[in-house]
């Protein structure tokens, strides 16, 4: 179907980024602003844009014509971190923070990931899928168009391979781009006889078989104390890339634990978290070209500290926001709400942070030549809201939700 949306009252395109392939260094005229605007859609791609009035021979094309009345145009928002998979709860555990305890501690307790890995292996496929289906469409009502999903509630071969073979199961069955991680490294499994066992059988094991089935387009790992070092993480990191998988990296999250200046060693795509990455590392992360994804959910959830953004900023890294949607330390799928609540905590200019919850993260995700942007060739993902303008979207913080959001040229929600 091809599709004119006409009389958009402000568009944010982010065009200056994509010929480049840019996610750093951005200034406020890279989002692309076109004011009283037009978006033409061929079939799943955007075909044409402007301002307005529309060209003739581009109407004469249209097979529908929508009229926008005034509203704000989007590009679908890309969350490039989330674990959206998973059974069981953890609402006791945030009880317990108000009360005092921290994430360590509700840890060694048997609380935080290894209490969501026991759900998980409670729970069956169907609910499983069932339950990750109902959070992907919470994801997208707010305009979250491409999501990134981890396993890391397994914990075992057979427990990570099964979670890997229900993320493709659901990938097939909803609209949304779905893009697979292996987090088998999340943390030492509580029968593992050491860390170092536990990465040799899933290196050996289990890699091969991700690699030949195309199970996954990323492997990650937490590298932080108490979890996974450097050192007992580089087998599984390196039989990865050898394997044409890409590599992202949980890093220095409560201490400075060497993440960063990994990542950049092993030229991931990203690094997350990053409260306590050291100059060095950030340095690293930007040479290398590892896209620094901030998770304000988290700190928001748990009241560690935010990451500041500026040493990243200042050594043109690219900076990403994603939500870290997971049971027990950022139960948030609202990614705009946290664009507005990091740029404050996390001092993103606002420019900063509308292309750090869009292109920066579809950059990071492999997925810079088709997402995150509204522009000719691209998938034409976006989200209307009805408002005046980018500050109205930002202030409001996540409050208000879009009208509609178009997936590949095809409405799927009309509110």
């Amino acid at each position: 179907m091809r599709t004119l949306l006409e009389n958009i009252g402000e568009m944010i395109t982010l065009q200056p980024l994509t010929s480049e392939q840019r996610g750093h260094s951005i200034k406020e005229e890279d989002l692309g602003r076109i004011h009283n605007a037009w978006l033409f859609c061929d079939n799943s791609t955007v075909a044409a844009l402007g301002p307005m009035p529309v060209p003739a021979d581009i109407r004469k094309f249209a097979g529908q014509v929508v009229d926008a009345k005034g509203a704000l145009v989007l590009p679908g928002l890309v969350d490039a971190h989330t674990h959206t998979i998973f059974g069981g709860t953890r609402f006791d555990e945030f009880a317990q923070r108000l009360n005092g305890a921290s994430y360590q501690e509700i840890a060694a307790k048997g609380g935080g990931i290894q209490a969501s890995v026991k759900g998980t292996r409670q729970a069956s496929d169907e609910e499983l899928m069932k339950s990750a289906k109902r959070r992907l469409t919470r994801f997208l009502r707010r305009g979250v168009t491409t999501v990134e999903i981890k396993t890391g509630y397994g914990l075992a071969f057979k427990q990570e391979l099964r979670l890997l073979k229900l993320i493709q199961v659901i990938r097939k069955n909803v609209r949304m781009e779905i893009v697979p991680t292996l987090l088998a490294l999340h943390a030492v499994p509580a029968d593992a006889k050491s860390a170092e066992a536990y990465v040799e059988e899933i290196t050996k094991r289990l890699l091969p078989l991700v690699i030949e089935n195309k199970l996954a387009r990323y492997v990650d790992a937490f590298i932080e104390s108490g979890y996974f070092s450097v050192e007992q993480a580089e087998p599984f990191i390196r039989a990865a890339e050898k394997g044409g998988l890409g590599v992202r990296v949980h890093a220095d999250e409560f201490s400075n634990s060497g993440g960063a200046a990994a990542a950049a060693k092993w030229k991931a795509a990203s690094a997350d978290h990053l409260q306590h990455a050291s100059k060095e590392g950030i340095q690293a992360m930007a040479l290398s070209g590892t896209v620094a994804i901030l998770l304000p959910g988290t700190s928001l959830y748990t009241g560690i500290p935010f990451t500041d953004a500026r040493p990243f900023l200042e050594a043109k890294c690219a900076v990403a926001i994603a939500s870290d949607f997971n049971p027990g330390s950022s139960f948030c799928e609202n990614l705009a709400q946290l664009a507005s609540l990091g740029a404050l905590h996390c001092h993103l200019t606002s420019w900063q942070a509308i292309a750090a919850v869009t292109y920066v993260p579809a950059l990071s995700l492999g997925l810079g030549d088709r997402k995150g942007a509204l522009e000719i060739g691209f998938d034409a993902d976006f989200a209307v809201y009805r408002m005046a303008s980018l500050e109205e979207w930002l202030a409001t913080m996540g409050q208000r939700l879009p009208s509609e959001v178009w997936l590949k040229g095809e409405k799927l929600h009309s509110y």
